[in-house]
């Protein structure tokens, strides 16, 4: 008997790679990672992309990347790579350097650990090179052709680069190759006596001015907040729009509502707060309010509340309503420690509701929000993603609101917070949090016991919070309450006045017609009697009047619950988006069981009705699983949330789109639908689509129901603005 190896073909490692970066995006991230893990104070991102002008087969211009002059450059001033780093760790797929040796020189706790972000070069492009500096002062140029890896005949031992010494200044270097003011200011300020320049080519996306953006977003959000004080920058240039980009700012939260800070100690099983209140004018509560805090103890009476921070303890167990055992205690210890900082903005300010709030800008919380908001997890100081992207609410604060509505002050406890008003860094390490692991694919965290715990604590943290601002806005609900109370009744008694008064009068000016007589003034049994005819009259027009209001109110209500219940049934859709969009990615398993089911009958059997049977199964579960997708993506398009902001709509290519939504289940009931346009006009008006999707939706609907489904009808929608 002799042992064999196995051969890794070179076509297996670049499915490796590409299974880990199936964007580009993802790619660059991964590369300016490598630079901060290499000790870099700097990095710099340049994308130099040229296109040309060509004719499509229409004879229409049409732009194109010019490859041949296109390239992305990530140069960083770190420690660089000396030959051996070279030979032994960049050249090694699947590393584990990373594993054993993930403290860096500079102290810092390396991102990596898989050993295989250099495939984010050939993500990119066909062809790269690298120029590497290290502390010895030597230098080297290595090139490398990712088209060997297409090769399925090479093993993966088979694949070489090209390494040569390179004496080379890279600022030096960088400046000869670069002719743009702001790079060359870089070199200026900063030093590069060491480092690695990164040149991909040949590249592999069109990097359009959209895309080119969204890396520089991205880059927003990976570069570790202020909060975290790392000494790590990163500059994007964009040599063809040398004014669109620059240093990429981090987020920095100095105009908030509330900030809470939570650190869980994993040994000692408790956390430790600190609130800093920063919503109220405390001037005006001094000047208006103080009787509300007459009786009131600390952290909720006035002196707190003017010096906005105070501090307290938990245990863990207390926190999350646990019962103290030892299965539990060993899962919280094995979770490890962790901090929160949280963040509540607040965008909009209801004037005419009295409470003595500061004065925003809800225009810079806004811009701050869309940019910063989502509670972000970082590990070692870079994002996680996609936890705190602006369609991923991983902690389900929208479902908790829209099960528990409250106002803030209405009942201590119930109101919840909105996603979209929150912004929160949370930072965990590879060291003190092993457990919480990035999935195959680097897409998010594994959904292990661990994780759920994390998420669990993260939540309650978060519900500390949200009782604190019920708690202080319950003192002015209520003042509120016994005011507008005291209004209303003043008002009813002033309506009911009114209108006896008006009866009275009206009354008497009958009886002198009547009696020819003026009314007497003086007779005391006459205002004796119009006296308690006056209370009789008030008393009832105010229940009159208080039954009526308070009929309205309840009409009210009903309404907002039934818009709420609409609210949640959009939640619930966007929550099972993920589960939705498998259903759809299963149908092609369908059209494999039909080949197999076709492969494994002899011809002999396709003969017989068995065999028909079935085929037709087969049929029929496909002919459903059409109808299923069309209402997956149906649902899902109904609650994306640009439908629900208002802007300009194209009408004809609204109606196109509708004419595609209803198109599956229009077919099956043997319907066409016709829409008649003009191609030529132009119809935009500014409206909500979400609008438009409940009306025209509602006619095509009742259209259906009215028809006779025997015959083969038309519904026409004209379009007449």
């Amino acid at each position: 008997m002799i042992k064999i190896p196995f051969i890794v073909s070179a076509r297996a490692g670049k499915l490796l790679g590409r299974e880990n970066f199936s964007n580009p995006e993802g790619a660059i991230i991964e590369l300016v990672k490598n630079s901060y893990d290499a000790d870099a104070k700097s990095c710099l991102v340049v994308f130099d992309i040229v296109f040309k002008i060509e004719k499509d087969e229409d004879g229409i211009d049409k732009k194109i990347l010019n490859n041949d002059l296109s390239n992305i450059y990530i140069i960083d001033n770190g420690e660089g790579m000396s030959k051996d780093v070279i030979e032994n760790q960049w050249m090694k797929i699947g590393t584990g350097n990373k594993e054993t040796e993930f403290i860096s020189k500079d102290k810092r706790v390396k991102t990596g650990a898989k050993g295989i972000g250099r495939f984010a070069l050939d993500r990119l492009g066909f062809k790269a090179e690298m120029w590497t500096v290290s502390n010895d002062n030597n230098g080297f140029n290595w090139k490398m052709d990712w088209k060997q890896f297409d090769n399925s005949d090479k093993s993966i031992s088979e694949i070489t680069a090209d390494l040569s010494d390179n004496d080379i200044n890279i600022a030096e270097f960088l400046k000869t190759n670069f002719n743009h003011i702001k790079i060359n200011n870089l070199f200026n300020e900063v030093s590069f006596n060491t480092g690695t320049v990164l040149k991909i080519s040949n590249l592999k996306d069109d990097w359009f001015e959209k895309d080119i953006a969204g890396v520089f977003k991205s880059l927003e959000a990976l570069i570790p907040p202020k909060e975290l004080n790392m000494s790590f920058e990163v500059n994007f240039q964009h040599l063809q729009k040398p004014k669109e980009f620059g240093k990429v700012e981090t987020a920095f939260f100095n105009d908030y509502d509330y900030k809470l800070t939570a650190k869980y100690d994993a040994e000692k099983l408790s956390v430790d707060f600190v609130i800093t209140r920063n919503e109220m004018d405390i001037d005006v509560i001094k000047k208006k309010f103080s009787e509300l805090y007459k009786n009131t103890k600390a952290p909720y009476d006035l002196k707190t509340l003017e010096n906005k921070v105070f501090k307290y303890s938990k245990s863990i167990n207390e926190l999350l309503e646990l019962e103290v055992d030892e299965n539990n205690n060993k899962l919280l210890k094995d979770l490890g420690s962790f901090d929160l900082t949280f963040y509540y903005l607040k965008y909009n300010v209801s004037l005419k509701e009295g409470y003595p709030f500061k004065s925003i800008s809800q225009k810079e919380r806004r811009n701050v929000l869309d940019k910063f908001g989502g509670v972000k997890i970082y590990r070692d100081s870079f994002r996680v993603r996609p936890y705190g992207d602006t369609d991923n609410d991983w902690l389900k604060l929208g479902a908790r609101v829209a099960q528990s509505p409250a106002g803030a002050g209405q009942r201590i406890g119930d109101w919840r917070v909105r996603p979209e008003q929150t912004a929160g860094i949370i930072t965990i390490s590879r060291k003190n949090n092993p457990d919480l692991i990035d999935k195959s694919d680097r897409s998010a965290l594994q959904e292990n016991d661990s994780y759920e715990i994390f998420k669990n604590i993260i939540i309650k943290v978060v519900k500390e919070f949200e009782v604190d601002r019920s708690k202080i806005l319950n003192v002015f609900f209520k003042h509120f309450k016994i005011l507008n109370e005291k209004l209303r009744e003043n008002e009813i008694q002033r309506r009911a006045e009114d209108l006896v008064n008006k009866i009275i009068e009206e009354r008497k000016v009958v009886e002198e017609k009547l009696y020819g007589k003026k009314y007497n003034s003086v007779d005391l049994f006459q205002q004796k009697r119009d006296e308690e005819e006056r209370k009789k009259y008030e008393e009832a027009f105010k229940d009159t009047f208080k039954a009526i209001d308070d009929e309205k109110i309840e009409k009210d209500n009903e309404e907002i619950v039934q818009i709420r219940g609409l609210a949640s049934l959009g939640l619930i859709v966007s929550s099972f988006a993920h589960e939705l969009k498998e259903i759809k990615n299963n149908f092609d398993d369908i059209n494999d069981l039909e080949n197999i089911y076709t492969d494994l009958v002899s011809n002999e059997s396709k003969k017989k009705i068995e065999y028909n049977d079935g085929i037709n199964i087969i049929k029929s579960l496909k002919l459903d699983t059409e109808k299923i997708i069309h209402w997956v993506d149906y649902s899902l398009t109904a609650v994306k949330k640009d439908k629900r902001k208002r802007g300009n709509l194209n009408f004809i290519k609204y109606f196109d789109s509708l004419s595609q939504e209803w198109k599956n289940v229009l077919k099956n009931r043997n319907i066409e639908l016709v829409i008649k346009k003009d191609t030529k006009a132009k119809y935009l008006f500014r409206a909500f689509e979400m609008d438009m999707n409940t009306i025209f939706s509602n006619l095509i609907s009742n259209s259906i129901d009215s028809l006779d489904m025997q015959i083969k009808p038309a519904i026409l929608v004209k379009q007449h603005f």
